[in-house]
């Protein structure tokens, strides 16, 4: 009798200890995976959030700003826009095309993005349509941008090389609770370092807030 009990209890022994061990790598697997997510999704936020200030507006409350990161091709017509926007009598209808040629140029080129969340352009899309923007870009355009966290993705992915203005015409905009009688039709022509398919002529409609122009329609 007594050496069966001391046979279950070593069984009985046995089986916790390997129910220990168990839990001990449980535990240890568990504790690597919130490592790894917790050190990932922090070096994702500082990679996006390292942009450095290059350059900015501040002229009444124009207040544009230029981080390092864009492409040349976006300081380019930055620089021309603060060239306008300093001048005593600010010529309206280039402002116009400006805005229009930096929204382009840079919400079109998903090759400088980031990662999907990374939408290009947002500086000059009018606080009533932001959200629902980003949401369509997020779903369309920017869906399958790989992250670049790490500078490691071989994903090709389009780089505007040049923004033309088409056609650009002073109109009456009428939009939701929106109405600017003063507002722009915009028609810009975009040029891609390579052919991907991607939107080759931009419909713009552009509206004042107070000073300021800003993007209240993208087709």
């Amino acid at each position: 009798m007594k050496a069966n009990k001391d046979k279950e209890t070593k069984k009985s022994s046995k089986k916790n200890n390997n129910i220990y061990k168990i839990g001990i790598v449980l535990v240890l697997i568990l504790l690597v995976g919130f490592a790894y997510f917790y050190l990932n999704g922090n070096d994702e936020k500082k990679t996006v959030g390292e942009a450095k200030k290059e350059d900015e507006i501040k002229k009444d409350e124009y207040n544009y700003v230029l981080y390092g990161h864009k492409s040349d091709l976006y300081k380019e017509y930055f620089k021309e826009l603060k060239k306008e926007l300093l001048k005593d009598g600010v010529n309206e209808e280039e402002y116009a095309k400006l805005i229009s040629k930096l929204f382009v140029a840079d919400f079109y080129s998903l090759d400088d993005k980031v990662t999907s969340t990374d939408i290009g352009g947002l500086d000059f899309i009018h606080e009533n349509i932001k959200e629902n923007f980003v949401l369509k870009a997020s779903d369309t355009i920017y869906k399958y941008v790989e992250s670049n966290v790490y500078e490691d993705r071989k994903q090709s992915l389009p780089k505007v090389t040049k923004v033309e203005i088409k056609t650009i015409t002073k109109s009456i905009i009428t939009k939701d609770d929106l109405k600017d009688e003063n507002g722009y039709k915009v028609v810009a022509t975009v040029t891609y370092e390579k052919d991907m398919s991607y939107p080759k002529e931009v419909n713009l409609t552009i509206v004042h807030k107070d000073k300021k122009l800003y993007i209240i329609d993208v087709k």
